[in-house]
């Protein structure tokens, strides 16, 4: 049984993998082809992606595995031999259990390890070298953090020009604003390699009084270029399920709202059980296929995974706008595929 799995199994994860990759590539296409990124930096990015949706299309294999191991064992007519000596049929279909729940753990292991680091990599080579952000990206109402209790805000920035509008300069102390730099407009110079604020007011916090005085220019301290200011979201998959709940606890001390970390955070403990999940929901599944072509096998394995897709798709919505819980959100799915597997596992030896 452990041949029968491994075979469809390694060739729909190559398979699956390649075709959803394929896909994601044609999407980006045009900014691949229009890119003034050198061919090595676009082979590098594409070779980075590989391991993404290997590890997003595991189960997938494993659902098809688990039909093709089942439905051979049917076809091969071991199945009714097997049933004709006495034996209980499901201490052979058991083993595939195994077998999932052996890819589970190799699943876990990667989603820990090698993708995090491929995935962070490649994003880093997409909006630094291949599709860079601060070409064309515009950012409205910003707050950024620019040194050690130094903060920064504006209600507009251009990072291609090196222009912040409205921009508000704040250093902070244990009382609160201890100076301010107010103005109309800040530009970087690059030659000073400094933000230079024009038409504000400076002001000085000191004994509860304010002093303030205006300019027509001011070259503040603030040496962070443009591109290094670009407000940046941190993707729960660029890091491991630590690096993610010590990021979620960093956010939470700030009064950053969490709760969509905190339904990834979930996701990343039940995905790789989703391998278990769906072999057992595939086993009663394919007892019903028996005697199917393997065409009607792989469209089978196909419509079940994207019906699962689906229903963790939604769950992990409804987690993220706060009409489940991160836990419900996250093992939804997995709970309700695993009752449907129990029952239809219950009925078939009924």
């Amino acid at each position: 049984m452990l041949k029968r799995f491994a075979k469809p199994f390694l060739f729909g994860l190559g398979l699956f993998a390649v075709l959803i990759f394929l896909g994601d590539m044609f999407d980006k296409m045009q900014y691949l082809m229009r890119s003034k990124a050198s061919m090595w930096v676009v082979l590098q990015y594409l070779w980075l992606e590989v391991p993404y949706w290997a590890v997003r299309t595991i189960p997938m294999a494993t659902l098809l595995a688990t039909l093709v191991a089942i439905t051979g064992f049917i076809q091969s007519g071991e199945w009714l031999a097997v049933q004709s000596c006495g034996f209980e049929t499901k201490t052979f279909w058991k083993p595939l259990l195994w077998c999932a729940l052996a890819v589970t753990a190799l699943s876990f292991v990667a989603q820990e390890t090698v993708l995090p680091a491929c995935y962070h990599r490649s994003r880093q080579l997409w909006r630094d070298r291949i599709h860079p952000e601060w070409e064309w990206d515009l950012y409205y109402d910003i707050a950024l953090l620019v040194g050690p209790n130094r903060f920064m805000s504006a209600k507009m920035f251009l990072p291609k020009d090196g222009v912040l509008s409205r921009p508000v300069l704040d250093d902070m102390d244990a009382q609160g604003v201890a100076y301010q730099l107010d103005a109309r407009e800040a530009r970087w110079d690059a030659a000073l390699g400094r933000w230079v604020f024009l038409s504000g007011v400076e002001r000085v916090f000191s004994s509860g009084q304010v002093r303030e005085r205006p300019f027509v220019e001011k070259v503040s301290e603030v040496d962070v270029a443009p591109r290094n200011l670009i407000p940046r979201t941190t993707n729960p998959d660029e890091m491991s399920l630590r690096e993610l709940r010590r990021y979620i606890q960093r956010m939470r001390r700030m009064g950053v709202p969490v709760t969509t970390l905190e339904v990834a955070a979930q996701g990343k403990l039940a995905y790789p059980f989703t391998n278990l999940v769906i072999c057992a929901l595939g086993i009663p599944v394919a007892l019903r296929l028996r005697r199917s072509h393997k065409v009607a096998t792989f469209c089978v394995a196909l419509a079940l995974s994207f019906l699962f897709l689906w229903v963790s798709e939604l769950g992990r919505a409804l987690g993220n706008s706060d009409w489940l819980p991160p836990v419900a959100a996250a093992w939804s799915a997995n709970l309700v595929f695993a009752g449907l597997a129990g029952w239809l596992i219950k009925r078939w030896e009924a």
